[in-house]
């Protein structure tokens, strides 16, 4: 079994022990964001079989207005976020939007880091569903990007179980930035699919489990999730053929 898959199954177990605490939701302290620096595209793939195939967007928050961020010197923290799908089941993970931020009392901007986005089935128990890396390139201190990471099919195949699914994404071989974190917003109306009212958020000097800005009802992170049909034959053959093909 390779280091990735093992780190996964240990997060996973980590991720539903915090899950099954659920309500229980704390409050952090927000922090100004600048504005938002780029939207990078990044293709995780060449072209593959399910490129021709039209996509479905079954979960996006990032339509709403970023309220605040939320961040720490723990370079490895993980974010996420309950996403109740609009549909998908038995799909494809696609493409998938994130944010990442680095703070304005970091004390340098972000040269380079890799992110890993991973799955969780949450009407299973918090079970892994899969997962992949992608590299990010600078970020300035204060400004957040949004990360577009498409054709994720062409190298890893994470079939959505279930509507109800934990994202996370984590941060390692980060470059440059002493602190680095989310963007969050203080409303609760994703474009598709719907969320909890908090995000999750893990730490050295915070605990597996589910935060809200404090003061506010609503803290969201902003992700988007498309799903592809997986690959089926696309060639039909009529009954005839399939008999000579015994013969």
């Amino acid at each position: 079994m390779n280091k990735f898959a093992n780190v996964s199954r240990l997060l996973c177990i980590l991720a539903a022990t915090a899950l099954l605490a659920m309500p229980a939701i704390a409050a952090v302290v927000d922090e100004p964001v600048l504005g938002l620096q780029d939207k990078p595209v990044i293709s995780l793939g060449g072209v593959g079989a399910q490129d021709a195939q039209v996509t479905n967007i079954v979960y996006d928050s990032t339509n709403q207005v970023v309220s605040a961020a939320t961040s720490t010197t723990d370079l490895n923290a993980i974010y996420g976020d309950q996403l109740m799908l609009a549909g998908g089941i038995g799909e494809d993970v696609s493409a998938m939007k994130f944010a990442v931020f680095c703070s304005g009392s970091s004390t340098g901007a972000l040269v380079s880091a890799t992110e890993t986005i991973r799955f969780y089935d949450l009407a299973n128990a918090g079970a892994f569903i899969g997962g992949f890396s992608v590299g990010l390139g600078a970020l300035a201190q204060g400004f957040y990007s949004i990360y577009t990471t498409t054709a994720i099919e062409n190298v890893v195949l994470i079939t959505i179980p279930s509507m109800d699914v934990l994202v996370t994404q984590q941060l390692s071989n980060v470059v440059g930035a002493s602190r680095m974190g989310t963007v969050l917003s203080y409303a609760n109306a994703p474009a598709v699919g719907t969320t909890n009212n908090a995000f999750y958020m893990s730490h050295a000097t915070a605990a597996a489990g589910w935060y809200t800005i404090t003061g506010q009802t609503f803290s969201n992170p902003h992700y988007e999730l498309e799903t592809v049909q997986s690959t089926v034959p696309t060639e039909s053959q009529t009954w005839g053929a399939l008999k000579a093909d015994y013969r």
